[in-house]
């Protein structure tokens, strides 16, 4: 598979790319303020999952089912770039450590959503990157390399081919000195 495309804001105040929820630009140097405007996941109204709670309802808002809700609106595997400083650990949210293709991140967290699919974050030093994968690794491994990395089947393939020939040599070799 490629290396994932990503998405990212733009300062209003100097058009320079910038990390969602960053709260201010490095190059402009101005405050950047954001609102994360989501339908409530209890009662379907628009809320800002920049603040702890729904107007309408009152139910608790978390940044990270916000990012969820932006993210499945982009297609599968396009990284959405969040500020690492603006939103709390994945972990705390019930992501859980797996692994990912490495790309020079620290860690690779995922979480499952409901219809079969996954969340996907590759922390790094200052940020998250955040896709979803069309079928999430920790509830079906395979149906997960098939979908969203069969290169994996590939080299594991040409892994199997290369380095299989190896011990059957060995064996047809010392099978034919039992023989003797």
């Amino acid at each position: 598979m490629a290396k994932s495309t990503v998405s990212a804001a733009t300062c209003p105040h100097c058009d320079a790319r910038l990390d969602y929820l960053r709260r201010g630009c490095e190059s402009c140097e101005q405050r950047v303020s954001w609102t994360w405007t989501e339908p409530c996941l209890a009662c379907g109204a628009d809320a800002d999952y920049t603040r702890s709670a729904c107007p309408d309802c009152e139910a608790d808002l978390s940044a990270w089912d916000g990012i969820a809700e932006r993210v499945r609106r982009l297609p599968a595997h396009v990284d959405l770039r969040i500020a690492k400083d603006a939103v709390s650990h994945p972990r705390t949210e019930g992501f859980v450590g797996h692994t990912g293709d490495p790309r020079g991140q620290y860690a690779d967290l995922r979480r499952p959503l409901p219809d079969g699919a996954g969340l996907h974050v590759k922390e790094y030093a200052d940020r998250f990157d955040v896709h979803w994968d069309k079928v999430d690794p920790t509830r079906n491994f395979l149906g997960h390399l098939a979908a969203d990395a069969p290169h994996w089947f590939l080299f594991g393939g040409f892994a199997a081919f290369k380095f299989g020939r190896i011990p059957a040599s060995l064996a047809l070799g010392l099978a034919g000195y039992i023989k003797r």
